[in-house]
């Protein structure tokens, strides 16, 4: 496992890329909590909080395409820095409209202004690992990783919210994620490699984007994909209060990132056999099968083993998704392409969310598992059609 790692590291400016987008990427992991903790402490409204951090969601896949097309057209340096700093502008204004006590729809508003300017860092780290990764069967693997440090950023975003709150307050953690923004941006832009003009084709010449096929036909088992975590995210932490341990979510959903990343590691230390579709639809199945058994978890430590299962097939899903993109897709397009896929996961995420906590209320526990389970099972589905569009290679 170690000897696949170490050989996709070692490619040149390949672990400068990740350590740097990792550091950029973490305010996707703080601002969503940090803008939800911000309107409920100035508002002392849940509804008005949850509406902020759905604006966010939504306008960040709405911006997500436009800001990978014009880092295609312009190049990373000159798009990314400019969308960081507006994003982190963003933030600090809604930290000041909080403390001028004004309305919840401003807020909401520049929730979504926020979420519209969030720097594409990863979809930018999944085209430049079509440039400095050649070999497939370690781009591979380098996608993996990059399924891993995702979790990362998930895991340790939360984390730095919480410990920003207990001294100082939601505020303070905004503003962190203002920083962290832009400093990050620009560590990642400094890269040799980032920094390049992350485009080789003229704008005539450009293959608009959604008109390749495989690409549409990706987006449908992406999105429900986005939407069985959104419900797995919902229901967890209902689990746990139905287990009577409200502490216990957070650890729940921490087992759940770590079963991500073990399955994560796992998948990319091994060379596959079989076609990357197959093992795509394989692995949508399997989901649905290891998500099963939170349908059935009533206490902590049930609920701690099942979530480890359900995690363990997320990360090999999303390290088949930028592999089966970054084969579909031509030079000159590849930042908007991945953005599209941040588009319909997010989408699909918030989707889940709302569907989830809706089961909630009229089926009880079990009722956003299987949703996740359905959702899974339909993806893979949905996926069949791909047999033809990605051939093996």
């Amino acid at each position: 496992m170690v000897a696949r790692y170490r050989s996709v590291l070692s490619a040149p400016g390949c672990a400068r890329v990740f350590a740097t987008a990792l550091v950029g990427r973490l305010p996707q992991g703080m601002s969503s909590l940090a803008i939800l903790l911000l309107v409920h402490s100035h508002t002392g409204s849940y509804v008005a909080a949850g509406i902020a951090t759905g604006a966010f969601a939504f306008a960040t896949a709405a911006g997500a395409p436009v800001a990978g097309r014009l880092v295609d057209r312009f190049g990373r340096r000159r798009v990314l820095v400019p969308v960081a700093i507006g994003q982190a502008m963003a933030f600090v204004g809604l930290v000041v409209a909080a403390d001028a006590q004004a309305g919840a729809a401003v807020l909401i508003v520049l929730a979504a202004i926020a979420g519209a300017l969030l720097p594409p860092i990863a979809p930018s780290v999944r085209a430049l690992l079509r440039e400095i990764v050649v070999d497939p069967e370690q781009r591979e693997t380098a996608y993996s990783l990059d399924s891993v440090v995702q979790e990362l950023i998930w895991i340790t975003g939360p984390l730095l919210v919480a410990v920003v709150i207990s001294i100082s307050s939601p505020a303070g953690a905004l503003v962190l994620s203002a920083v962290v923004c832009i400093v990050g941006t620009i560590l990642f832009v400094s890269s040799p490699r980032a920094g390049g003009s992350g485009s080789r084709r003229s704008h005539h010449e450009r293959t608009p984007v959604l008109a390749i096929p495989e690409l549409r036909t990706l987006l449908g088992p992406i999105a429900l994909t986005g939407l069985a975590i959104g419900a797995i995210e919902v229901g967890i932490p209902s689990l746990a209060l139905h287990a009577g341990s409200r502490p216990a979510s957070g650890l729940l959903l921490a087992l759940w990132s770590l079963g991500s990343m073990t399955g994560g590691l796992w998948y990319g230390s091994r060379a596959w056999r079989v076609p990357v579709s197959a093992r795509y639809r394989g692995l949508l199945l399997a989901g649905m099968a290891c998500t099963a058994p939170l349908i059935v978890a009533r206490t902590i430590p049930e609920g701690a083993i099942a979530s480890v299962l359900a995690g363990l097939t997320t990360a090999p899903v999303f390290s088949c998704q930028y592999t089966l993109i970054g084969r579909a897709v031509p030079p000159g397009v590849e930042t908007e392409a991945f953005t599209w896929v941040s588009a319909a996961l997010i989408s699909g995420l918030a989707a889940g969310s709302a569907l989830g906590g809706a089961a909630i209320g009229a089926a009880g526990v079990s009722a956003p598992f299987v949703l996740a389970c359905a959702a899974n099972g339909l993806a893979a589905l949905s996926a069949v059609r791909m047999a033809v569009r990605f051939a093996p290679a």
